[in-house]
């Protein structure tokens, strides 16, 4: 029984460390070549792991041996691009100026309803509001709407909005993040003031405040079923 622990704890080891050398790629992102690989790994691994009587180099050699051929895969692609279209496919347009493209979806075996399925994982709720729908060769829909339905954007009004930074976090939990709090200029005095006017007395019961570049903070205490306040913070705050 002891064997058969390690033999999984070293089965799985290789596997991890097999599966990390594919990069940091989620199981939808996987290309076509990579998610067979992960596939097989699973299957080398489990023989070895649940039969005491399986030689464990018989799932360690093949597994080593597919990641040696997914690293030369690998590194073929990026230096031959017929090679990395062989591979991994090309993408293909599903829609077109906002016309669906019947023989594209032929070819990559969709039928419209699972088109309109994956327009409406988008976010997007009717196909008539679509302009361009990219089939990636991971097999995920890129969905990009007609210039008339997307938002508008701060350029097409012709606004100067400030850069996104992350807040300065100053309160958390109900400890004091004393650099932030130096880094954003702030004194006690100034923090304990914009508290008190909250309605909040004890530091301690704050479950955030959060500071942006704006001056808007963010305000939410640890009592239960408290809401989150935002409020102006009239301070100056110093450029992170």
């Amino acid at each position: 029984m002891l064997t058969i622990f390690f033999r999984a704890v070293i089965l799985y080891t290789v596997s991890v460390a097999a599966v990390r050398l594919m990069g940091k790629r989620q199981i939808g992102q996987l290309q076509p070549y990579e998610l067979v690989l992960a596939i097989l790994i699973a299957d080398l691994a489990a023989g070895p792991m649940s039969g005491a009587e399986t030689p464990l180099a018989y799932g360690l050699v093949p597994i080593a041996a597919l990641v040696i051929m997914h690293s030369a895969a690998s590194l073929l692609g990026m230096k031959s691009p017929p090679f990395r279209r062989l591979l991994n496919g090309t993408a293909r347009v599903l829609v077109l100026s906002g016309s669906i493209q019947y023989g594209e979806l032929k070819r990559v075996c969709m039928t419209v309803s699972d088109l309109l399925e994956a327009v409406r994982a988008n976010g997007v709720m009717n196909i008539h509001e679509v302009g361009t729908a990219v089939l990636e060769t991971n097999g995920v829909l890129s969905v990009f709407p007609l210039s008339a339905k997307r938002a508008v954007s701060p350029e097409d009004m012709n606004l100067t909005v400030p850069p996104d930074e992350p807040a300065s976090v100053l309160i958390a939990d109900g400890e004091r993040r004393e650099q932030t709090i130096a880094q954003a200029g702030l004194s006690d005095q100034q923090i304990a003031d914009f508290l008190h006017a909250q309605g909040v007395g004890d530091p301690r019961s704050v479950l955030l405040l959060a500071l942006d570049s704006t001056g808007e903070a963010y305000l939410q205490t640890n009592a239960e079923g408290a809401q989150a306040v935002r409020a102006h913070m009239d301070v100056p705050v110093q450029q992170r």
